[in-house]
């Protein structure tokens, strides 16, 4: 959908500020959008993830572990398809009043795509470099965003999301090197083009919610604070939006529509999309990508 076809439809909870905000800067901070019973049941659900990381002593298809993770003293750096390994985050996602903000900037009917839980563990958890999202999963038009929910406090010291304002309506970057290596993120060569000193840092209390579309330049710094930083993240896209390519992340899930009808027609935009690597070998997280430990 265009942004046009979106704005024709009433709002549901953003206001018209709000609305037309993600569609200027393509995002949004949406603070204490989660209730804290909502809260509850998705700490629970991370809990019983990070317990079974115990039993794991190398990164898999699901937990993707940081340097020095024991089953005495877990560190994760993210989980896979958190809405496949526990149902209480798939009916966040379709229950939840979520589902109304999403509405608000991709129509009212909403497609799922891929799930992930980003932990920046305390005191050491990596960095995100610069990147988009739309080169890891073209999709045929750019109602197409990523939902995180700050399942704690994060400030500035935690590493929050940063966003460029604006760039979502730029160039798509090159993420591959010189030889043609995936790195998941703009090259050194290309970075000067985005002026990433405007960043805007999307910090607030748990429950807070952060949209981004996938355009849009991001990144986070490590979290050297005492407090981890876990961020649950959906990519949700209109039901119109077809992707180009497999999902990295297979999920039993994908496809499935989580508001509103499916789409009888794909809406096309015109453009040239950047197509990522093969994963179909298995793939781990872009914190593994961007720090060279996978091939790209």
């Amino acid at each position: 959908m265009t942004p046009d076809d979106i704005l024709s439809h009433s709002a549901r909870a953003l206001t018209p500020p709000q609305r037309k905000a993600y569609f200027d800067d393509g995002y949004l901070l949406v603070e204490r959008a989660v209730d804290d019973d909502w809260l509850s049941k998705l700490r629970d659900g991370v809990a019983t993830l990070v317990e079974r990381s115990r039993e794991i002593s190398k990164s898999d298809a699901v937990f993707d572990l940081e340097a020095g993770h024991t089953a005495q003293s877990p560190r994760l750096r993210r989980v896979s398809n958190p809405c496949d390994q526990d149902a209480v985050f798939w009916s966040f996602l379709t229950d939840s009043p979520l589902v109304d903000i999403l509405a608000d900037v991709l129509g009212p009917n909403l497609k799922f795509y891929q799930s992930k839980l980003n932990f920046k563990w305390q005191k050491g958890g990596a960095e995100v470099k610069w990147h988009q999202d739309v080169p890891f999963f073209p999709h045929t038009n750019d109602a197409v965003l990523t939902v995180g929910v700050y399942l704690e406090d994060c400030g500035a010291e935690q590493g929050p999301v940063m966003v460029v304002p604006g760039s979502h309506k730029g160039e798509i970057f090159n993420h591959y090197d010189e030889n043609g290596t995936w790195t998941g993120d703009i090259q050194p060569g290309d970075i000067h083009r985005v002026d990433v000193e405007k960043a805007v840092e999307l910090c607030g209390p748990a429950g807070s919610i952060t949209l981004h579309n996938y355009r849009a330049v991001h990144g986070s710094r490590p979290n050297l604070s005492g407090r981890g930083r876990p961020l649950l993240l959906n990519v949700v896209s209109a039901a119109d939006a077809m992707p180009y390519t497999p999902n990295a992340l297979k999920s039993r899930y994908e496809q499935n529509i989580i508001a509103g009808a499916q789409g009888q027609w794909a809406h096309h935009e015109v453009g040239h999309y950047l197509i990522p690597p093969d994963w179909s070998g298995g793939y781990t997280s872009i914190f593994a990508l961007q720090q060279g430990e996978d091939a790209g």
